[in-house]
Formats: C-alpha cells, structure tokens, sequence
C-alpha cells in the first residue's frame, strides 16, 4: 500500500504495523453517518430508482403464492455465486446435489465451502426476523463466520474469532506490495462497534437527514471490508451483512453477489476508492445501481419460478390422475428443491419409498426431471428447467 495511492486525509489515518518494520496500516475513520454524506453528487436519483425497485420486490413477495420457494432457491444461488467471488468451483447443481446425498462423490472439492454460506446465511436471517436490528453484533457476526469457516483446512485462523495479527489485501505474501492494510488488530474492536451504530440505526421522526436503508447496506459493506476483522472470508461475511439488514427491517432480501460478479472489476475498485481515498459517492452510486439491477433479477427469477411451476401442473393435470395422487404434490416442491432423491421425496411428503421412485420416474418420462449419474446408489433428479432459470447470469449493468 503506496501512501501516494492515499489521499492526504487517508494518509493521517496511517499507524505502523508492529510485525513488520517500515509498514503501515490504515485505520478507518469513524462509519459515516447520513449528515457526511448528504450532497454527493449524483446519488439521490440512483437511491430513489434503488428503493422504488425495492418497493417493487416487497409488493411482488406479498401476492407470491410461496415465497418461501423462492427464497430457498434464491438464497443457494448467492452461496454459490459469492463464493465463487472468492475463486470457488461449484455450481448451483453441484450445492443441491450435495445437500441432496449429503456426499460430494464426483463433486467439486470446494461444495463444503459453498454449503457453509448457506449455514451461515440461514442462521443470520433466522436471527434478524426474530429480533431485528438488535440482532445485529459483534457475537452474530462471528457466529456467521464461524459457520462459515466450519470444516474449511485451508483456513488458518479461528472461525468465528476476530484476527490476532496483520493481514492485507493482495501483495500475496509480502505486505509492502499490498494494495490494502487494513488496522491492526488491536483496533478491531472499537472499529467494530462503531460500525454497529449504523447495524442498529432505526429512523427518528427528529432526524434531519435520511439514512435510507440502501445507503445504510452501501456504507456498511464499505466500512466492514476496511476494517476486514478476520483472517479470511470477510467478502464473504460482508455480503451476507446485505440481506441481513433488509430481512432486519422486513424487507425481503435482495442478494448481490451475481451484480458484484458480474461487475467485479468494477466492484473491487470502487471498494479501494472508499478504502484509499474516501471516494463515497462512486460506491454509493454502484452500489445502488446493483440494488436495482438485483431486484429486477429476484423479479424475473420469481416470475419465472412461477411460470415453471404452472407448465408442470398442467402437465401433471393433463396425466389423468386422481385428486389425491402424488404426483400434485410435485411441482410446488421441486421449484424450492429441483434437486431431488427418493429419500428426500419419501421424507418431504410423507409417502413410502417405492411411491417416492415411482413418481420420479414418472417426471423423467415426460421429461421434467432428469438423472444425474444414474448408476449411483442414491440417484439424483434434476428440474432442468429451475437449474437453468437459476443459472441464468445475470445482466451486466450499462
């Protein structure tokens, strides 16, 4: 981390860094508040288009048949596609296969990782709809990593603890070619809890200036990956905080990770902007803009989900069934899990083996769902149709 890549008042922030002679780290100014950041430019449309999208979001989730469906599947999608930010392999079949079987034969080494964000996710979302924002602390925060972190060797830390010595983004192993330092560890903690004031901010009738909720997500996001407590796995930990403060507030949640990835060059350097030179404005308005462009793509996933779901009953009403077959049962099932076994089925339903197996090869016959590895014991069913509405990437921002 060059000082000449610091503004001037990023510069005073600096403090040398005991294990390494001649290095220094950056210690982030206090969390900005809504009063630092009124009258940036070119913000107020992007957060007016980002909020009425969210708007948008919330109406669509009150007249969804099953939102729960969609927020299964939707939740699974951002643990693959933030993980793979962070250089992971497995795809959205892989994670579902795997939560499937419960084994990863034949399956990326990586798909433990990627099933730990969805622990992690699920047990912060879990947290928040009880309590709100008051759920939101340094223990939660670490209670996510450490589900996160769980089973992963290569980690050489403690999960679910805050780091104990430096760390630095890029450079490898030599700190003086970083491009960031962020403090040491001793400031952690009151970085931390300061950062938690806007994790706990709820509005006041008194208050002059708006601190939307967007620009709250922006900021924290910002400030977390500058004070980057732990030894690894704060990108991951710092996207999940998003959905996080909506679900907080009951908002539905909105997940990122396909608009960061899409835009990664983009997104990690307007992170470095904050990060080096204050450069708020620039991230509030990508920020923003991903708000947007992921909820058109919650929509579209949710409409389409939708449109899968009636195609299969039709198709299942068109078998000449009785009213009480099984096969009814089906398709709102499969849109929340389109990866299935017969043990999966025999347990969510509530029916015998032999009528589990019996179904599904009942589906693959008219080509709703499909094998994957057929010879294998404990055989796996796809939804073709949900898998790739799932693996659609997402649109690249103009």
């Amino acid at each position: 981390m060059r000082k000449s890549d610091l503004s001037p008042e990023r510069r005073g922030l600096l403090v040398p860094v005991r294990e390494y002679s001649g290095s220094f780290a950056l210690v982030p100014p206090p969390t900005p508040r809504a009063r630092d950041l009124v009258g940036l430019p070119g913000l107020e449309d992007k957060l007016v288009r980002a909020r009425e999208a969210l708007d948008s979001l919330q109406r669509l989730s009150a007249v969804l048949p099953n939102p729960d469906l969609v927020t299964r599947t939707a939740d699974r999608r951002e643990a693959v596609r933030s993980s793979q930010i962070e250089g992971t392999q497995s795809g959205i079949n892989d994670l579902l296969a795997f939560e499937a079987t419960g084994s990863d034969e034949g399956l990326p080494p990586d798909v433990q990782v990627t099933k730990n964000y969805v622990y992690a996710l699920e047990h912060g979302l879990e947290q928040v709809r009880e309590s709100g924002v008051s759920a939101f602390s340094c223990g939660l925060i670490k209670q996510i990593h450490a589900r996160l972190m769980e089973k992963v060797a290569s980690f050489q830390g403690i999960p679910g603890e805050f780091r104990d010595r430096q760390n630095w983004i890029g450079g490898g192993l030599r700190i003086d070619q970083a491009k960031f330092v962020p403090p040491p560890a001793e400031y952690i903690d009151p970085c931390m809890e300061d950062l938690l004031q806007v994790l706990h901010y709820t509005p006041e009738e008194e208050d002059f200036f708006e601190f939307s909720i967007i620009m709250r997500m922006a900021v924290v996001h910002a400030q977390f990956e500058t004070i980057h407590p732990f030894i690894d796995g704060n990108g991951r930990v710092g996207r999940i905080l998003l959905p996080l403060m909506l679900a907080a507030e009951g908002l539905p949640p909105v997940y990122l990770a396909g608009y960061l990835k899409e835009n990664q060059r983009e997104y990690y350097e307007a992170l470095a902007g904050v990060q080096l030179r204050g450069r708020w404005a620039e991230w509030i308005r990508f920020f923003s803009a991903g708000v947007e462009a992921a909820v058109q793509e919650a929509i579209d996933t949710s409409v389409g989900l939708d449109a899968i779901v009636k195609k299969w009953e039709a198709i299942v009403a068109d078998m000449g069934l009785r009213r009480q077959s099984v096969l009814h049962r089906f398709p709102r099932l499969m849109a929340g899990t389109p990866v299935l076994t017969a043990n999966q089925v025999k347990d969510a339903l509530n029916i015998s083996f032999p009528s589990a197996s019996a179904a599904l090869a009942k589906l693959e016959e008219v080509d709703i769902l499909v094998q994957r590895q057929p010879h294998r014991r404990n055989r796996c069913f796809y939804a073709k149709e949900v898998i790739e509405l799932l693996d659609r990437a997402p649109k690249v921002r103009r």
